[in-house]
């Protein structure tokens, strides 16, 4: 990514970055999608998607024909896909580690994807990692507390 992309990246709003997902999960089935299947997807009125569309294109994000197929750009689908994989972390971390019911985790890890990045998110997922590799490992047989029950 060149400046101007880092820029624009690191001034998406958690809003904008939420119709970037939806986007790239609804293209991964088909290669465009339409506002009334992001609308739908997001629970919001069309209207609303339209500002959002234009906005995202304005920003070189996607690309869209009005009243038309929506796709993403080249950079839209890096963000989209960075924003996505940081979903999918969380999401593991709080349904499979917490073990929270999974529209909890879900919902936690929507918001907290827009709110670590850089160093932290590495060592985030760094430490996902160490723990996925002991539970491997140890058969799933983790110390928990000083009482050294098994969980």
């Amino acid at each position: 990514m060149n400046k101007e992309q880092l820029k624009i990246k690191r001034l998406l709003t958690p809003t904008q970055e939420d119709y970037l997902e939806t986007i790239y999960a609804l293209t991964k089935k088909d290669p465009v999608t339409r506002n009334k299947d992001i609308a739908d997807n997001l629970g919001v009125r069309r209207a609303t998607v339209t500002r959002a569309v234009k906005a995202l294109a304005k920003k070189g994000l996607l690309d869209h024909e009005t009243h038309g197929y929506i796709t993403l750009t080249e950079f839209g689908r890096t963000i989209a896909l960075d924003i996505s994989s940081r979903h999918k972390l969380f999401r593991h971390f709080f349904k499979d580690i917490l073990e929270l019911d999974e529209k909890e985790a879900d919902k936690i890890a929507c918001k907290v994807e827009h709110l670590i990045s850089g160093e932290a998110l590495e060592k985030f997922r760094d430490l996902v990692e160490k723990i996925d590799n002991c539970v491997y490992k140890c058969g799933n047989e983790i110390e928990t507390g000083t009482e050294g029950k098994k969980k």
